[in-house]
Parts: structure tokens; sequence; C-alpha cells
């Protein structure tokens, strides 16, 4: 079926040879048919931005507006859809969503903006956006308070039967997994007691956009989106910040915090990082072993500390 006489049509550019240049010519059918009965706008003149496992990025037009259109061909990644509704449902700030299909969803293009700019390098050096993201997390994290608990969980996938096969992939580190396996209740009781929010779960300056007067920042691309602790976000946003930055973003954080509740997370931040200390390696390690053909060198440090005795000193920290 074509669409090149529906409302939802797309036109791609002439090349330099004169013929017609669309990339994934199939791949944008798809998104046709996926938004037709969503909207009626034209969606025209698609540049491809990035194609990798299965996800799909152009660049168009939507209407008479620059825009940006994601198309996902595994369901598991259409998770993200899902994220951005729950965003707009709970009026988290994010990127303006122009049209939510349950494959593609259609988006607006911040490098047409005039109030925003994609994240850069050196945004981790600056002291004013790291209070700005500090400002968007607190406001993440106090609307996730109340949705979090139907969402993924990256702990979830630390049970007894992935555990036992993490211990069959490194023999050399048995006492750890020994010592865990002999506490699994107490192990899994300990993940699922701090309270749970919203978490990002995947910072980097290419995942967010900020005010051109640095007033405001906000993340976006959230396929990794899931519940969580806010010190796993906090971990997360803080270890690529230049010092300033940190002590910025921590400060700005903070204070939001005790201002709205009239107390400080310094105790449950400890709690949750004495959990995150041990659980986020052994997560890391997982996906190592499970999801990567090739050992990943990001997860090389996890690796040495199975072995060298460092997770086990923390296991017994938490679990004693």
């Amino acid at each position: 079926m074509s669409y090149t006489d529906t409302p939802c049509s797309y036109m791609a550019e002439d090349d330099q040879h004169g013929k017609k240049n669309v990339p994934h010519p199939n791949i944008i059918e798809l998104i046709m048919r996926d938004l037709q009965s969503i909207t009626p706008k034209p969606m025209r003149n698609f540049q491809l931005i990035r194609a990798k496992d299965g996800i799909y990025v152009y660049r168009c037009t939507y209407g008479n507006i620059p825009a940006v259109v994601k198309y996902f061909e595994k369901e598991a990644d259409r998770r993200e859809i899902l994220n951005y509704r729950i965003l707009a449902q709970h009026n988290i700030p994010t990127i303006k969503t122009l049209a939510l299909g349950k494959a593609a969803f259609v988006m607006e293009d911040i490098s047409a903006s005039d109030t925003w700019r994609l994240g850069a390098p050196e945004d981790f050096k600056d002291g004013d956006i790291a209070e700005s993201l500090a400002r968007w997390y607190f406001t993440f994290h106090e609307s996730g308070a109340t949705v979090a608990d139907s969402l993924y969980f990256e702990y979830d996938s630390l049970t007894e039967e992935n555990l036992s096969a993490l211990a069959a992939k490194l023999p050399e580190a048995q006492d750890l997994f020994q010592f865990i396996l002999s506490r699994y209740e107490d192990f899994r009781q300990q993940i699922y007691a701090p309270s749970f929010t919203l978490t990002y779960n995947d910072f980097y300056w290419s995942n967010f956009v900020v005010r051109k007067d640095k007033t405001a920042a906000m993340m976006f691309d959230y396929n990794l989106m899931g519940k969580g602790y806010r010190f796993s976000d906090f971990r997360n946003v803080c270890w690529p910040l230049s010092d300033e930055a940190k002590a910025a973003f921590v400060s700005t954080y903070n204070q939001l915090y005790m201002h709205k509740h009239g107390y400080s997370r310094t105790e449950a931040e400890k709690t949750e990082e004495r959990i995150e200390n041990l659980a986020g390696p052994l997560f890391s390690l997982h996906v190592a072993f499970t999801e990567k053909e090739n050992f990943p060198s990001w997860a090389q440090t996890q690796k040495k500390e199975a072995v060298d005795g460092t997770l086990l000193a923390k296991a017994k920290q938490l679990l004693l």
C-alpha cells in the first residue's frame, strides 16, 4: 500500500544524481502506517539521523514544522513511547511530543529551536547547567514516586537463577556468590526495602537539552527509564560532572528536598548507597555476561571487584 496520496504521505529529497534517496524506505512506510490514524499532518523530507539495533531516528517536517521521528522495531524498545505518556500525565517537563503511535513517535526538533539547544560535553563543567539539571531531576523524582511501582526495575534480574549463572561464569568469585545465595531472601528484602521513584538510568550530555539562557534543562530519550532509588540517579549524574558542577547539582537538589519535606535524605541515601554498591556491580556483570557477545570493557572493574574480594566485603556490610 502506498501512502503518497494520504495526509501522512512522505516525500524524499532528490540526491545529487536526481534520484530519490530514502534511507530504509520500508521503515518510513511502517512509520506512516503506525501514525496515519494518530495525526492528519503530512510528514515529508525524511533524513536519517541514526539506525542502530532496530531503532531508527529521522529528521523530517511534520506539517510545516521541523520534527524528529523515532521508530522501534522491537516490542521491548517501544516502552519509550509509554514512558513519554507517563511523563505527560504527571507534568514532568521534557521535549514536546507531537504524535505518539504504537511503534513510532514524533517530537520537536531541538536543533531548530529558538529557545533550546542540545547538550554538549562542556556542559559537564557548568555549574549553572548542573543546577538546572538538579531542578529537573527533583521534579522527576518527586512526581515519579507515585507511579514507579509498575515499571521496570534493573535489580529484578538479580534472581537466584541468574546469580547462580554468574557464579558459573566466574568460578574464581565463588566465595562472593555462595555468601549472597546463602542469604538470598535477606538480599532480596534489602533491595526492595527503600522507597522507589522514577529513575532515568542513562545520564549523558547527548541525552539532555538546555535553554539557551541556561535557566532550565531536561532529559530526553527515555528507553531505559524505570523505577529505582534516587541515589542511583545521583551516582549516574555526578560521575561525569566536574567537581564544581557536581557540588552545584547536589546542593541544589538537597535544598529543594529540604524545603519541601523539612528533613534531609541523609539516612535514606546511606541505605540506598549500601545496596547500590553491591547490587549495581552484580547487575552490570549480569548484563555483561548475558546480553553481550564479548565481555565489554566497561564491566572489567566490576569483574575485578567480584574476584578480589571487594564485592564480598560490600555484601557482608549489607547482609551481616
